[in-house]
């Protein structure tokens, strides 16, 4: 049931990566860059959760409850071990394997931060080390080698006060929680340019040339920890065309035009739209969202608790988690009565309960279907089913 969001946060990640990369990247705004780069994983994970409530005739406003008693037997549907449980598992190890490798990098600065010589300063402290091949910070901490230069140290406490090692290190968060998502990568990779073009900005001064000699004596393909900041890991000629940029023009049209993207994203990922289903031909008729006469369970409502009652066995997974709560099922009452196109919509709970939703409905009866203009229609229906744990 993550497949759907997942597809929907690639999307919202995928459309937000190509505004900053069209109408940001290689700009001189580099403080709105950052404030963008943070922003956006938030908005794409949080956008595909959002739902508009769609008022719909025809819609049954009454919970159907399914209560399990712990008390006494409750009937399980399926095997609490599944396909969709092993890729959970996968997912969730692979996420584990890429955090773990955050904490070992931390734990091997710290190693190295105890084993150089610490020079303490106002707000920052110098650590002396011979392994380090280029000059990076962490948080307060700036690690250097036995050469060093002025610029290179004003770089270094320009990344010490402006926290860029929280921002990494967020991003490097994101990353290992959303592994698949390759926009997450090139966000985070943005970010740290970002704060080069900064920390670059800040030690160049009124000698942006000297400065960018500099860049070009001190470049070192080197390998770098996750979550510090190298004054030699980025790509040089970037942070020195950057350097010599001029202010970038049309900077409000720039900073802007992603309010009319984020409000057609959030229509999107918002709409609740009915699907034409291409199994049946009653399925290919016009599908109504609202009609004259809405269509109806074969003896009422009381008879449609009743199936319910009898038919739903509350996943046994979900007893054990105490997991409860209300699935909407979505479906369409075809012309001829038939159900078809189920699925659930809104808050997805887990643990089964969405599946067992579904296997109920695709398994009922015919409906007495809708009418309008006194002629048979396909209308789209929603089913609020109510799951409650009770001891």
């Amino acid at each position: 049931m993550m497949l759907p969001y997942i597809i929907k946060v690639l999307i919202c990640s995928g459309v937000l990566y190509c505004y900053y990369a069209i109408a940001l990247k290689n700009s001189t705004l580099h403080t709105w860059n950052r404030v963008f780069l943070l922003v956006a994983p938030v908005i794409a994970l949080v956008l595909p959760l959002i739902q508009f409530p769609f008022v719909q005739q025809g819609m049954m406003m009454k919970m159907l409850a399914v209560r399990a008693y712990a008390s006494g037997p409750v009937s399980a549907s399926g095997d609490s071990f599944n396909v969709e449980t092993l890729l959970y598992t996968l997912y969730i190890l692979v996420g584990i394997f890429l955090g773990g490798r955050i904490v070992l990098n931390w734990r091997k600065l710290r190693q190295l931060a105890l084993q150089g010589e610490v020079k303490e300063d106002s707000g920052y402290r110098i650590i002396r080390h011979a392994a380090v091949e280029s000059p990076f910070s962490f948080f307060n901490q700036i690690f250097l080698n036995d050469r060093l230069e002025e610029p290179v140290l004003r770089h270094e406490l320009a990344h010490v006060q402006g926290y860029h090692t929280i921002d990494k290190l967020w991003m490097e968060v994101v990353c290992a929680v959303c592994w698949c998502n390759p926009f997450f990568y090139l966000m985070k990779r943005e970010l740290a340019m970002v704060h080069e073009f900064i920390a670059d900005k800040a030690a160049a001064s009124d000698m942006q040339a000297d400065y960018a000699k500099l860049l070009l004596q001190t470049a070192l393909h080197t390998s770098s920890l996750a979550g510090v900041s190298t004054f030699g890991q980025s790509p040089v000629k970037r942070r020195i065309t950057m350097l010599l940029a001029d202010k970038t023009n049309y900077i409000f049209i720039k900073k802007t035009f992603i309010i009319p993207i984020a409000i057609v994203l959030l229509l999107i990922m918002g709409s609740q739209r009915p699907t034409m289903a291409v199994t049946s031909p009653a399925a290919m008729d016009e599908v109504f969202t609202f009609v004259e006469h809405p269509p109806a369970y074969m003896g009422g409502e009381e008879e449609l608790v009743k199936y319910l009652s009898q038919h739903i066995h509350y996943p046994k997974e979900a007893q054990k988690a105490g997991v409860k709560g209300t699935v909407f099922v979505q479906f369409v009452v075809g012309a001829d009565g038939v159900i078809h196109d189920v699925k659930t919509v809104g808050k997805q709970h887990g643990y089964g309960l969405e599946e067992e939703s579904i296997r109920v409905v695709k398994a009922m009866p015919k409906w007495e279907p809708g009418s309008q203009e006194g002629k048979k229609v396909s209308v789209m229906f929603n089913l609020p089913i109510r799951y409650e744990v009770e001891i």
